[in-house]
């Protein structure tokens, strides 16, 4: 009995476990991510709307200008019209995987997380599953308050798998203005065997009516898939 009793007496008295630092751990699967595919990978990127869709195919084995090639135009084959504006796009913008600054990009992510305020929710033998408050200036605080941020990292390499941020309660960001549905999520995986972690898709949601009378619905994403790295030498 006395045993037992110093026992229970050591543990009540025992400095109660620090807090895992769980920024560095995202900090870190927020390095390993690889903003731009490389050079060889074949893929194809779905882009989705409300009432419209898109696919299409890059390869970049095939001579320069014609590297995409227009798969389907709301499930239908595209015309030909349809095929000059959507190449035309790709000449100006060089869609989501462009060449823009890869730094900038890793900084918009880092950005939607306040800092300091990520948390454990949940832990098991694969991943980690932390909630965070998102980061918000004066003109989106009130607004951000109501949204539930939370960010999954993979145990076995520390893989970002996605990020989000979300609310499934009515939010009223303005007068007038009642949001019922709001989601932003960007999704993350090693697509080619050992490869680079890269983005794999982003979402945005937003459901709401203002003044009463007016319903909005937005509804965007895009996904990429079908990694193919190509022998181009």
């Amino acid at each position: 009995m006395r045993t037992f009793l110093l026992t229970a007496l050591a543990t009540l008295l025992a400095p109660p476990a620090l807090a895992r630092d769980y920024s560095e751990l995202f900090e870190e699967a927020v390095n390993n991510v690889s903003w731009q595919y490389p050079h060889n990978w074949a893929y194809t990127e779905t882009r989705t709307g409300k009432d419209s869709s898109r696919v299409a195919r890059f390869d970049p084995s095939r001579p320069e200008g014609e590297r995409w090639n227009l798969l389907s135009i709301d499930g239908r084959e595209p015309t030909a019209t349809e095929i000059d504006e959507f190449l035309a796009d790709k000449a100006d913008y060089g869609g989501f995987m462009s060449g823009d600054n890869e730094d900038d990009k890793e900084d918009d992510v880092r950005t939607m997380v306040e800092p300091g305020s990520l948390q454990l929710l949940e832990e098991s033998d694969s991943h980690w599953l932390l909630r965070f408050a998102p980061e918000s200036d004066d003109e989106d605080e009130e607004f951000l308050e109501e949204m539930d941020g939370t960010v999954r990292i993979a145990k076995a390499d520390g893989r970002l798998e996605y990020i989000d941020i979300r609310s499934d309660k009515p939010v009223k960001p303005a007068v007038g203005v009642k949001i019922r549905e709001f989601v932003t999520r960007f999704e993350f995986k090693r697509a080619t065997g050992d490869g680079p972690v890269v983005p794999v898709a982003f979402r945005f949601l937003i459901k709401g009516r203002a003044y009463l009378a007016i319903g909005f619905e937005e509804m965007q994403s895009v996904e990429f898939s079908d990694f193919v790295p190509l022998d181009l030498d």
